[in-house]
């Protein structure tokens, strides 16, 4: 009975769609609404007329790692270096003849043959929109070869009572030149504001490779609302992300000694408290070297390893030893904190035991490097407490392997603390944070492995600061990298798939056992009421069938994971893969099996 509701409802929907689409072409002065341009189960007709001169200049914009990277981009969000042109759009038949059309995107997505567009409709005509949206995006799935990721992660978040963007699909030619498949993605604005929250009055931001990190609260793009009490948010958050000082076992400028090892003699007891390190240098916390600009204040000077590291080696060997005269009541009071600033990875040993590690390979010695490349801002604070048994009265040690992306990196950093805090950080953070729907959006992202998003990458997300709650909720954006167990980029390649802690927010809550706890059930309630394996397979089947017959032939070959011999050749050596259709569909399967046994496990301790 059922299947034949749900056949009879698709027949009916199917012949509507067609209905809509017979109306716009009839009528092309028809206004389109926000539903008619977000179907899902239909592709949109996306015709744009532009000067060929300017879509060349639309091509060949592009980023770059110098421009993007700059340090004032602590004090201020990067412009994009794309811009409007004049163009003509028409959308299922329905004519816009004065729009702005420019490149969007950043690296992951950059294509000068099927770049991605974002089109002004009110560019021109200030009186352009399709029910208060004024700005289209339309996204080549560079990054995602099934084409599939956004359109059922953004579904998959807005069921799950997570607020996200809606999403369709456009087949989009450019001057008669057929593009293929675009995923159409709702810009975040007021329109989607209104519909999630009620309202749109309040502050929304766009977060692209950065975090709540002390200095940085100017890095943020500010979209819509009032700019002070959002940015005076912001910097409330940081600091409850920075917690409150407490007692100081081991400070940032304490003394130690450093090594830079050119064979293996050390290898095997460095890192024992008894160790002799009589022979190596003798500074003061804060180790590494800087090439360029950025870290060298926080750089002793007998602590700049430029000479011995830079285009030498890639590892760093410290030692700095800390005292406690009352062992009982150390063990007894508050949670023991390892604060680490580092570029790129390290390795932390207390008194010869490995209590953390981030950026790192599983099996160390003197050559080895960090897993990916990592930015110092402030201090990441790692909670140890289930090591306070390795603490001993009188001298301790604390052992650190620190680890470079490179041999030509610019620059290394290690600077190290550990303290002992009662602060609570879940508290601090929810007086800001709506913790509730933050929790959702951290699930989500790590059910989907989305692995370019906030909590795995600090990357591609937006926060609204909704009046009506005067707390941050968290938007995901940019999902074309979803649908993998472990990042593309290498960043904790040894990581739980169930969850992902690189966003400072949830790398603090992550380390508080009732807020993993909290993290765990969460997650078995999404998986229980939105993960339906047949359902989303049988999606995935429904989406093959629709696009199938728009696809231009490269789409189609890399739908089904083929390869031409271009980028076989490109991939030899690398871990990076295409998201196919078929690794999607693996995904699924084994998602629920896999995260099932690290939270029957106790959830992994990061």
């Amino acid at each position: 009975m059922v299947t034949r509701i749900t056949t009879s409802m698709t027949i009916l929907i199917n012949l509507m769609s067609l209905m809509v689409g017979s109306i716009a072409q009839e009528h092309p002065n028809k206004k389109l609404t926000l539903d008619d341009i977000f179907p899902v189960d239909r592709v949109l007709d996306v015709q744009i007329t532009v000067d060929r001169k300017d879509w060349d200049t639309i091509r060949f914009q592009s980023r770059n790692f110098e421009t993007e990277f700059q340090e004032k981009r602590m004090s201020q969000p990067i412009d994009p270096p794309y811009t409007y042109v004049k163009a003509s759009v028409s959308i299922d038949g329905v004519e816009f003849p004065q729009v702005g059309i420019r490149k969007k995107g950043f690296f992951g997505s950059q294509s000068t043959s099927r770049p991605s567009l974002k089109i002004k409709l009110n560019h021109l005509d200030k009186r352009g929109g399709i029910g208060g949206l004024t700005n289209l995006t339309f996204n080549n799935n560079q990054q995602d070869s099934s084409l599939m990721s956004q359109f059922m992660s953004y579904a998959l978040f807005n069921q799950a009572g997570s607020p996200a963007p809606r999403c369709a699909y456009a087949k989009v030619t450019v001057n008669g030149n057929n593009l293929g498949i675009y995923s159409h993605v709702e810009t975040i604005r007021q329109p989607l504001l209104e519909r999630a929250f009620g309202n749109d009055g309040g502050t929304l931001y766009e977060g692209t490779v950065v975090d709540f990190s002390e200095g940085w609260e100017g890095s943020f793009e500010k979209e819509i609302g009032e700019d002070k009490p959002g940015r005076e948010k912001i910097k409330q958050l940081i600091q409850a992300l920075q917690g409150e000082e407490g007692e100081i076992l081991l400070n940032s400028k304490a003394p130690g000694r450093g090594w830079v090892s050119t064979d293996s003699r050390y290898d095997e007891d460095w890192v024992q408290p008894d160790f002799d390190d009589s022979n190596w240098k003798r500074g003061w916390n804060g180790a590494g070297y800087e090439k360029r600009g950025g870290y060298q204040s926080l750089i002793s000077d007998e602590f700049d390893f430029g000479a011995e590291m830079y285009n030498q080696t890639n590892s760093l060997y410290l030692r700095f030893p800390f005292e406690i005269e009352n062992l009982e009541q150390t063990v007894s009071s508050g949670e023991l904190i390892l604060g680490m600033k580092y570029d790129d990875g390290f390795v932390a040993y207390l008194n010869g035991h490995r209590v953390a590690a981030l950026n790192a390979p599983e099996k160390l010695d003197w050559t080895s490097k960090a897993t990916a490349s990592h930015e110092a801002a402030g201090f990441d604070l790692i909670n140890i407490s289930e090591h306070k048994d390795k603490l001993q009265l009188g001298k301790n040690v604390l052992a650190i392997q620190g680890l470079n992306v490179g041999l030509g990196s610019s620059d290394m950093l290690i600077v190290a603390e550990i303290q002992l805090s009662d602060y609570d950080y879940e508290q601090g953070i929810g007086e800001l944070v709506d913790l509730d729907a933050f929790y959702r959006f951290w699930v989500l992202e790590g059910l989907l492995g989305f692995w370019d998003g906030y909590s795995a990458n600090r990357n591609n997300y937006f926060f609204y600061l909704n009046p009506e709650t005067d707390k941050f909720h968290f938007l995901p954006w940019g999902a074309d990298s979803l649908f993998e167990k472990f990042s593309r980029l290498g960043v904790d390649p040894q990581a739980p798939v169930s969850v992902k802690t690189q966003g400072l927010i949830a790398q603090r809550l992550y380390q508080i056992k009732s807020c993993r706890k909290r993290y765990a059930k969460t997650m078995k309630e999404i998986l229980d009421k939105h993960w339906h394996e047949e359902a989303l397979l049988a999606e995935t089947e429904r989406l093959e069938t629709l696009l199938e017959p728009y696809l231009i032939p490269s789409q189609k070959r890399e739908m089904q994971g083929q390869q031409g011999w271009r980028e076989f050749i490109s991939q030899i050596g690398r871990d990076k893969q295409p998201t196919s259709l078929n690794s999607i569909r693996d995904f699924i399967r084994h998602r629920r099996a896999e995260i099932m046994n690290e939270i029957a496990n106790g959830m992994p301790v990061r």
